[in-house]
């Protein structure tokens, strides 16, 4: 499902923007304001198969761990809180576009030449289907991050990135980074963090 670029964050721009016409207008507005902050916003972005099962994998072990219900969309959920408390933490625009960027480029395939012959390189090749992920995030994590990504489309707009993209991005990554080791403790410290 995807929106138009930033279409939280030129929602908020309006309602900040609009002016009540009396009393009865200016209450409409306060309830709508409250209970926009509160939903909660559907995306979805596709993933290599072979990550999306790993994904289910870890999110099992999870589950087992804790004996209670883990699921993808809870994992993005921790993912992408800690993006945005990172973030926050440096509130600059370079930076978050170069951690973006550097997460990215890692899942850029560069083909090489071979001698294998085509079959037999077929059949060590994983299987590269995309798999789609559909999750929900609240409005005002949304909108942070469309107001960050907008920041960054101001420094760099040769490079746009959407909350979809950003929300592939930070799955791929600490799928990659799991998958090589580079995590340590990371079923300890999601089982700590949620508990």
């Amino acid at each position: 499902m995807k929106r138009n670029l930033y279409s939280i964050y030129n929602e908020e721009l309006e309602e900040l923007a609009y002016e009540p016409k009396g009393v009865v207008d200016l209450y409409i507005q306060k309830m709508l304001r409250k209970w926009s902050a509160t939903s909660d916003l559907k995306y979805a972005f596709t993933v290599p198969a072979s990550d999306y099962l790993r994904g289910q994998l870890f999110c099992s072990d999870v589950s087992e761990a804790m004996e209670e219900a883990f699921t993808q969309r809870d994992l993005i959920s921790i993912l992408l809180d800690d993006l945005l408390f990172q973030a926050k933490k440096r509130s600059n625009p370079y930076d978050l576009y170069h951690a973006l960027n550097t997460m990215d480029r890692q899942f850029i395939q560069i083909s090489a030449y071979s001698e294998l012959d085509e079959e037999e390189s077929q059949r060590q090749t994983p299987v590269k289907k995309p798999v789609r992920i559909e999750c929900k995030i609240k409005r005002k994590q949304a909108l942070r991050l469309e107001v960050m990504l907008s920041d960054i489309e101001e420094i760099q707009p040769a490079r746009i990135f959407c909350v979809e993209d950003v929300l592939q991005i930070i799955y791929c990554d600490f799928i990659y980074r799991y998958k090589n080791g580079t995590l340590k403790n990371v079923l300890e410290s999601i089982i700590k963090r949620l508990g």
